[in-house]
């Protein structure tokens, strides 16, 4: 089973740690981006709009990878993106991934298992068929 590495990484607008081990529970998505990656910035308000539509069904969490926090802060209020966010400045999620390059978005079963995983600009129809295919996965464990 694939699941997440057992990385700590603190939230984007405090100082509290997220274990990321500790997020199971639902089905969730998980994204890599920076704001110096063209494509990542360019998916930010649909992933904004999916989390608005299916955040009762499924977490979202963004992961800013190998960017200053100080910068990533901004450019998330102006483009109005509110689900959680944790900081990677290490990359090390990005590393674990075995993945070169942002963005890279993960899909989680409720148990924490990597069901499946996104590399490059995510568009909604591919977001809304992967995580439907989490949730039918979920509901088949059960």
């Amino acid at each position: 089973m694939r699941v997440l590495p057992d990385l700590s990484l603190r939230c984007l607008t405090s100082q509290e740690e997220v274990r990321l081990r500790d997020l199971g529970g639902r089905a969730m998505v998980v994204n890599l981006w920076a704001t110096w990656c063209g494509p990542c910035r360019a998916e930010m308000p649909m992933l904004q709009a999916a989390h608005d539509d299916l955040g009762g069904q499924v977490a979202f969490l963004g992961v800013d990878t190998k960017d200053p926090s100080t910068v990533a802060g901004p450019f998330l209020e102006e483009v109005g993106v509110r689900y959680p966010q944790v900081v990677d400045p290490a990359a090390e999620l990005l590393r674990a991934t075995q993945v070169p390059g942002l963005p890279v978005t993960l899909f989680l079963a409720p148990d924490g298992e990597i069901v499946d995983q996104h590399i490059g600009r995510l568009d909604r129809d591919t977001l809304d068929e992967l995580v439907a295919k989490i949730l039918e996965d979920a509901a088949s464990r059960h």
